[in-house]
């Protein structure tokens, strides 16, 4: 079970803080509640109604004009190395991420994240095939080139405090089935990337929690599927191609073959098995959107620095024609039900903005047909559905954890008023 979670407190613990006159948008789907006042007491929720009279030492909060909401997930956030971005994402409203490795030890993400002033952090192991290079800047990842040595290192990272595991590209098949077997055996989660060598649908189907950034779901969809997975197989394994490259070419695929080629039966197919499954989908399209929108600082990523111009445009101009794919797809995967959470991949060598990030994926989300309290939702109720731990966390109702966002205007008016933050509230706690 993930450790994100305190003891449990009494019900009946006195209120030390109280929002009088908030409207409340709890996070559940139901109608916001308007003129209500929310009491917190030992870290959660102790009351939410219109007669709650606040304790003699309570701190009282006029939150006229005002709206609560639950606190913020980045579902897909790579932190670096001295942990700076913790108190950014909180100014933010982001109260937790999960972390999807980022060569930091367990040890340390596990310290930090007991830090009362520090987001809650879900942990990630690493696995990943022979092309991972494993080295003392590695800590809690493996290489694993077959079944035998995948099991040993499923049970090594759930030894070593792992919540769940990281996936990678160039897992082998046998590999990557024997993580999935060995992770339902031992009751750990697994996500991340779907492997090169495995299909979305099978990836579905051996248990993956999560598939991230879209990738290889149009190719999971294309009439040329095993040619183009073929070359992509090609293009990871080429020793003539830079790492860099080749994050690049399996990062942002090229649309030629793959856009055309699409077959709307086989996505229908595809997205009833996500459904079937219980399979999320962690898009990240604020990662495309800040490679284009920020062309300055695109340039300056590891990917990006050595490219002559030329050459630059040309990959401005592929993640741009993926990322109007991507959102189009996105809203016939949500129209099937498939269920998603909102990430960033904001990260030291990429261009999102720490932060900002997730709310632009909340945008993002809307503009690729959700309403705004289903994009809210992904960042919100989803991670909790996702997580299991729904009862303590995700929605604004009493005896949950106070991990709320109160801000100046009403996100369900204009997703973008997430951004408009009054106070942030973290373990009931306020921290600005």
């Amino acid at each position: 079970m993930l450790v994100l979670l305190p003891g449990a407190v009494a019900q009946d613990t006195a209120p030390d803080i109280v929002f009088e006159h908030a409207t409340v948008i709890d996070g559940t789907g139901t109608p916001p509640r308007k003129n209500v006042t929310v009491a917190i007491g030992g870290g959660r929720i102790v009351s939410i109604g219109q007669s709650v009279k606040p304790a003699p030492n309570a701190r009282v909060i006029d939150a006229t004009g005002q709206f609560l909401i639950p606190g913020l997930w980045d579902m897909h956030f790579h932190l670096d190395p001295q942990g700076n971005a913790l108190h950014t994402l909180v100014a933010y409203g982001i109260t937790g991420i999960r972390e999807m490795y980022s060569r930091i030890p367990i040890a340390t993400l596990e310290a930090w994240r007991a830090r009362p002033e520090n987001p809650r952090i879900a942990v990630p192991g690493f696995l990943d095939g022979p092309l991972m290079r494993t080295s003392d800047l590695t800590p809690d990842a493996f290489a694993v080139g077959n079944a035998d040595e995948a099991r040993l290192a499923v049970n090594l990272l759930r030894a070593s405090g792992a919540d769940f595991l990281k996936v990678y590209n160039s897992l082998p098949r046998d590999a990557y089935f024997a993580i999935a077997q060995e992770s339902k055996r031992l009751g750990i989660p697994f996500a991340g990337h779907v492997p090169e060598a495995v299909s979305a649908a099978e990836a579905s189907e051996a248990g993956q929690r999560s598939q991230e950034h879209l990738l290889n779901i149009l190719l999971a969809c294309s009439t040329r599927e095993e040619e183009l997975r073929a070359q992509r197989i090609f293009s990871m394994n080429d020793p003539a191609i830079s790492a860099v490259d080749r994050a690049l070419e399996l990062g942002f695929p090229n649309p030629q073959g793959l856009f055309e080629s699409y077959d709307d039966s086989k996505a229908a197919a595809l997205f009833r098995t996500f459904v079937k499954n219980g399979t999320w989908q962690t898009p990240t399209l604020a990662l495309l959107q800040s490679f284009v929108a920020d062309r300055d600082r695109a340039r300056r990523t590891v990917y990006m620095q050595d490219l002559s111009p030329e050459v630059f445009d040309g990959w401005m101009a592929r993640i741009q024609a993926l990322l109007d794919r991507y959102k189009k797809l996105v809203r016939d995967m949500h129209r099937a039900g498939v269920e998603f959470l909102a990430g960033t991949d904001t990260g030291p060598n990429n261009p999102v903005p720490v932060g900002i990030g997730l709310h632009d994926e909340l945008e993002l989300l809307v503009e690729s047909g959700f309403t705004p309290i289903e994009a809210l939702q992904t960042a919100t109720r989803n991670p909790a559905r996702y997580f299991g731990t729904l009862k303590d966390m995700g929605t604004i109702e009493p005896g949950k954890l106070a991990d709320m966002v109160l801000l100046y205007a009403d996100p369900l008016d204009d997703i973008r008023n997430t951004r408009k933050i009054s106070a942030v509230i973290l373990r009931g706690r306020i921290t600005q």
